[in-house]
């Protein structure tokens, strides 16, 4: 213990299981972990310890947020969602993402964790796309990205190969089978994938920010042979797996005609669910999923908004949290909305408030903002960790003003940040102990250079891009048929909000 940095005069919301909040208290910091957070003058700086001292009086601390499923790729997109059921967006998607290089996958990374740092977010689980293939080197791009601005990542890299089409409950009255065969996607070889993650993971293990995991991007999109081969990848290198599941009724559909107990058993025998496992959106699931998922114990991340953007469902959260399953939240990619965590964990908490008759089930401030920080740091491998100002946590905080209107007058503060807060008081970030925002700006690159360039990237995709697009209205008659035929259907779970 060389030195200290010592923060003074803040309110604390320390998110701790007791929900304290300590007016006018210091939290002391060594290197990349906290040591103290309490009352003035109840710790001491040992003899011959440096200390600085930093005045933050009249600000509040709380701890970073997790946001554990998003997508790179999506902040070149900005803007170009809307009105669109799921399978039409994955195509869209597809298609708008375009061919990027290196370059375009590190600027759109780094606009992401720009976005997450403003917000007050200090770690993500980027469910990482690359067109028209992964490569090591767009990995490393992404990966590097996110150490060079300074956020905490889990890069997860998607992989498939099963076409689009063939993934889809499409009957000849929604589409004719000429369009059909037209939606993107071919079958994909998975050795140069296995191949890619092998190296990916050797240059980025130990690094203090930045780790690699597999990514499925949702089992219906791949073969019994691909699952087999990344369960025991999983296995082999002990590193975690993520994946989109159950998202929508169009992928609860293709769930019997794989495995009739359902995706997450299907998933457990291939070696995909577990701890180390977390399933993206998990809407649609039956009480057999529920069940094998609180068994595996495995990590659902909840994307409220992306959702509701989508029209994918709610989320039953309730049910979940009532069986022990540990949720966490995420905000999906930018092109379905901004990326503050604020609103996220706010539409969480509001949203069973409008399915649930019993107040008393409800969730609290407190509770909603830990599944949140303390939550998200389980789902990224950082349990016991991260997500609460304690001593031996690692030092990733977000210092906001209290002087804003969001935060004036005071009230019960986890309450006002909930649900007044939107992310624009947040002024200063640490991760890893480190000041990565300050005052509002980023402090390990330029946000506007960033930005500028970023302009220009985007505007040159969408010029390469722009007969591709333009052949996405062909798909939305048939495949919005196709969802409104699945949902309407009188079987199976239902998460559509009917109003009588």
């Amino acid at each position: 213990m060389a030195s200290l940095k010592v923060f003074t005069g803040a309110t604390l919301v320390t998110l701790d299981a007791a929900g304290s909040v300590i007016d006018g208290g210091e939290l002391w910091v060594d290197g990349t972990r906290i040591v103290h957070a309490g009352a003035p003058g109840s710790f001491a700086a040992p003899e011959g310890v440096a200390v600085e001292r930093i005045d933050v009086r009249d600000h509040v601390i709380m701890p970073g947020f997790a946001n554990c499923h998003t997508h790179s790729y999506a902040a070149l997109l900005k803007g170009s969602v809307d009105a669109m059921p799921l399978d039409l967006f994955m195509v869209n998607a597809i298609l708008g993402a375009g061919a990027r290089d290196e370059r375009a996958v590190y600027l759109s990374a780094k606009i992401s964790a720009l976005e997450m740092m403003l917000t007050g977010t200090t770690a993500c689980l980027d469910h990482f796309s690359h067109r028209p293939r992964h490569t090591a080197d767009a990995l490393d791009a992404v990966c590097q990205a996110y150490a060079d601005a300074g956020v905490r990542a889990a890069v997860a890299p998607m992989f498939s190969d099963v076409p689009l089409r063939e993934t889809l409950p499409l009957t000849a009255e929604d589409m004719p089978a000429e369009l059909a065969a037209s939606i993107p996607g071919t079958k994909a070889d998975p050795d140069p994938f296995f191949e890619m993650m092998e190296a990916g993971l050797d240059r980025w293990k130990g690094h203090p920010l930045v780790s690699v995991m597999l990514g499925v991007d949702s089992p219906q999109r791949c073969t019994d042979a691909l699952l087999d081969r990344g369960g025991r990848f999983c296995a082999d290198h002990d590193i975690g797996n993520h994946t989109h599941l159950l998202e929508a009724k169009t992928q609860w559909a293709m769930a019997d005609g794989r495995d009739s107990r359902g995706f997450v058993r299907f998933l457990a025998d291939k070696g995909l669910a577990g701890p180390k496992s977390s399933f993206a959106h998990f809407v649609w699931f039956t009480d057999a999923d529920l069940e094998a998922a609180a068994e595996a114990g495995v990590n659902a991340v909840h994307n409220p908004a992306s959702n509701l953007l989508l029209g994918s469902g709610i989320q039953p959260l309730l049910r979940l949290v009532d069986r022990g399953v540990n949720v966490a939240f995420g905000s999906d990619g930018v092109n379905v909305g901004h990326m503050s965590m604020f609103e996220k964990t706010r539409l969480a908490a509001l949203l069973p408030r409008v399915v649930e008759a019993d107040p008393d089930k409800w969730l609290r401030a407190g509770t909603a903002l830990r599944m949140a920080t303390v939550n998200g740091a389980a789902t990224l491998g950082r349990k016991g960790e991260a997500g609460t100002l304690e001593a031996g946590m690692l030092a990733d905080f977000a210092v906001l003003d209290g002087r804003t209107v969001a935060l004036s007058p005071r009230g019960d503060l986890p309450t006002q940040l909930l649900f007044n807060e939107t992310g624009a008081s947040v002024r200063d970030v640490y991760v890893n102990g480190v000041q990565v925002l300050e005052n509002g700006k980023p402090t390990q690159f330029d946000a506007a250079d960033t930005l500028g360039e970023a302009h220009e990237v985007a505007a040159r995709l969408a010029r390469d891009n722009r007969d591709a697009v333009a052949r996405v209205e062909a798909f939305r008659p048939g495949l919005s048929a196709m969802a409104k035929r699945i949902v309407s259907a009188d079987c199976g779970p239902c998460r559509i909000a009917q109003l009588t």
